[in-house]
C-alpha cells in the first residue's frame, strides 16, 4: 500500500495515502488548530459573534440544519456529488441580518470546501 511522508512539524513518518497525521502528531495537530480558533475567537472574530456561536440556541438551529440536511453538504448536492456537511453556513449572513440568525431556512449545512468557496 503507498505512503506518504505525515505532515507533522519535522516529522519523517510515513502515514496511508489518505491519512495526514503519523499517530504522533495527530495530537499536537489537533492541539495547533483548537489554539488557532481560540486565538482567532479573542483577537479577530466580533465578541458577539464568539458568545453568538457558542449558545445553546444556535447549537439548537445548528443541530436541526443538519439533521434537515441529512449531514450532506447542500452545495455539493447540486453538482450531484455526495459529501459529508460539518458546517452549517447563513446564506444571508448575520452581520447583514442578525434578525435571521436563528432562522432555520437561513441556514445550509455545507463541507469545509464549499464554506469557503461560499466566503471568498
Amino acid at each position: 500500500m503507498p505512503k506518504k511522508i505525515c505532515h507533522g512539524k519535522n516529522c519523517k513518518n510515513l502515514v496511508p495515502m489518505k491519512g495526514k497525521y503519523c499517530p504522533r502528531c495527530v495530537k499536537a495537530a489537533a492541539m495547533d488548530k483548537h489554539e488557532k480558533n481560540k486565538r482567532y475567537d479573542h483577537k479577530v472574530r466580533d465578541p458577539m459573534l464568539v458568545k453568538f456561536y457558542h449558545s445553546s440556541e444556535w447549537n439548537r438551529i445548528r443541530n436541526a440544519a443538519l439533521v434537515r440536511d441529512n449531514h450532506l453538504c447542500q452545495e455539493c448536492l447540486k453538482h450531484n456529488v455526495i459529501k459529508s456537511a460539518e458546517i452549517v453556513h447563513h446564506i444571508i449572513e448575520i452581520k447583514d441580518d442578525w434578525s435571521k440568525r436563528l432562522q432555520l431556512d437561513n441556514c445550509q449545512s455545507v463541507c469545509k470546501s464549499c464554506h469557503n468557496k461560499l466566503h471568498i
